[in-house]
């Protein structure tokens, strides 16, 4: 019994060594962590850093630009550009909580990223959803979207108006004559809203109001699409998307192929 307890203390020692390494701390350059993540074959670790105005994820990169912020600018324009649409909902979660949930524009380019995840996979896109939205514009997201993504047992094979690329519309480069393959990086751009709806406050919702637009190619009539978001008086200090009925309605059919997202 004497003789194992050298080796017992020397295995404790390294396991303590590991499990710090595991912690995510403040550096000089910004914020780095650790989400942890599954790939079916069991528990994996991402790491992910902040830096200025990007945040990079495993091999993502996520960066924001913006002019306005709570105080209104006129004419303020803003773009979130990002390398690969998430890969999960952990990445996902990371990614509104640490970096694009703190603004308004951050969070209404989440939007086409949860579109897209709701595509690949209903029960993650739901998550996604849910995260980062109100209660009531999640429910009506819900109602509406997958009558325009996926086809159901009424849809005639050749239905135009079920349109898998719907996520893409917004995303700079897509366009109907293309089949709305978006530029690399995808970038979405937006601008600020009317001044009178700027930081209007909800005591229904116990949160400031914000209204801005995303600007899509001519995948509709009107290139400006509407995003309300809110911020609460109180708690956690990230945006969640109060109302985007703009984004979900048909868009043009496609008269190319589309090529899907990364």
């Amino acid at each position: 019994m004497t003789t194992m307890l050298p080796a017992l203390m020397m295995a404790c020692l390294v396991c303590a060594c590991q499990n710090g390494k595991q912690k995510g701390g403040d550096s000089a350059e910004g914020i780095t962590g650790f989400a942890a993540t599954t790939d079916g074959g069991g528990a994996t670790t991402a790491d992910w850093s902040v830096d200025g105005n990007t945040m990079t994820y495993g091999s993502h990169t996520y960066t924001m630009q913006g002019d306005f912020d709570r105080d209104y600018v006129e004419g303020g324009k803003a773009k979130v550009t990002f390398t690969n649409v998430p890969s999960d909902y952990e990445e996902f979660q990371t990614v509104y909580r640490e970096f694009l949930g703190k603004t308004s524009y951050g969070v209404s380019a989440m939007l086409p990223m949860a579109f897209e995840m709701w595509g690949r996979n209903h029960e993650v896109g739901e998550q996604c959803l849910q995260l980062i939205s109100h209660g009531t514009c999640y429910n009506e997201i819900m109602r509406q979207l997958p009558a325009h993504m996926e086809r159901s047992e009424f849809s005639p094979s050749d239905d135009p108006y079920v349109q898998r690329c719907l996520p893409a519309a917004v995303l700079q480069g897509a366009s109907k004559e293309n089949g709305y393959n978006p530029t690399e990086p995808y970038t979405v751009n937006m601008t600020i809203g009317l001044k009178d709806n700027w930081g209007e406050e909800s005591e229904i919702l116990q949160s400031y109001v914000y209204k801005l637009n995303i600007i899509s190619g001519n995948a509709w009539a009107t290139q400006q699409r509407g995003v309300t978001v809110q911020l609460p008086w109180r708690g956690e200090q990230l945006y969640k998307v109060n109302g985007c009925p703009a984004l979900y309605v048909n868009i043009y059919p496609p008269r190319q192929d589309w090529n899907g997202l990364k």
